[in-house]
């Protein structure tokens, strides 16, 4: 497992670096830490590297934690986030970042610790699936990385963050599938969405992370308005226990 610690102040970075590498140990994890001092060299590093998790602060010179979050999200999706700052006010701008997690410097190790116990279930050797059925193959999607689902006459299309699927299957009995899961919410007949993935609900629109673009139902106007915002609420909720 391999994590970032993007910290402008030489201290803190490596006091997180080492709080990170005592976790792995009392877990018996293998792990790798890499230290950059700005958000730049970060992303500079991200040309050549793929890390699990990374730790970012967002007070920094030169791009802050959210704008070099941003240009993260724009070459990985699937990088677990999690900041570390001294303010809580950037906390609604976390969000559109997909921000697994939200931590208070100076930073507390059991709180931490948590937050990485939490993160390694999400993994993608750790995370739920489902098994579909396409061209007489079964296949194993990863349930996060489901972005939205559409009806199809008998079929579905499945899109992920990295291809699409075409499943026989009706609309109700797929939704059945993924039951279990609360971020999975009907905005219009036939269209379902990973609200995980959803970037905003403005109106008619649903705006994903992906860039595109659905329907909302005129019905369901204010409920999927309600159900992304509660859905963050749990989130939020959940990392703060």
């Amino acid at each position: 497992m391999k994590v970032a610690v993007v910290d402008d102040i030489k201290e803190y970075r490596e006091s997180t670096g080492r709080a990170v590498f005592e976790w792995a140990k009392d877990r018996h994890e293998v792990v790798s830490i890499h230290g950059y001092k700005s958000g730049e060299s970060f992303l500079a590093a991200m040309d050549s590297e793929h890390f699990d998790i990374v730790l970012m602060d967002i007070y920094m010179d030169g791009l802050t934690g959210i704008e070099a979050a941003a240009k993260l999200r724009e070459i990985s999706l699937d990088t677990i986030l999690i900041f570390a700052t001294t303010s809580a006010e950037h906390m609604a701008q976390a969000f559109p970042c997909r921000a697994f997690d939200y931590i208070m410097k100076p930073v507390d190790t059991v709180r931490l610790y948590k937050a990485l116990d939490e993160a390694v279930k999400v993994l993608p050797e750790n995370q739920p699936y489902i098994t579909i059925n396409v061209e007489k193959q079964e296949i194993n999607i990863i349930v996060s990385d489901i972005l939205y689902v559409l009806s199809d006459l008998n079929y579905c299309l499945v899109y992920t963050k990295k291809s699409e699927y075409r499943t026989r299957s009706q609309f109700s009995k797929f939704m059945e599938s993924l039951n279990e899961f609360p971020q999975f919410y009907v905005i219009n007949r036939g269209i379902a969405v990973n609200l995980d993935n959803v970037l905003d609900i403005k109106g008619l629109d649903c705006y994903l992370n992906d860039k595109t673009l659905l329907t909302v139902s005129k019905k369901k106007k204010q409920e999927a308005e309600q159900a992304l915002i509660d859905r963050r609420f749990q989130i939020r909720r959940k990392a703060g226990n």
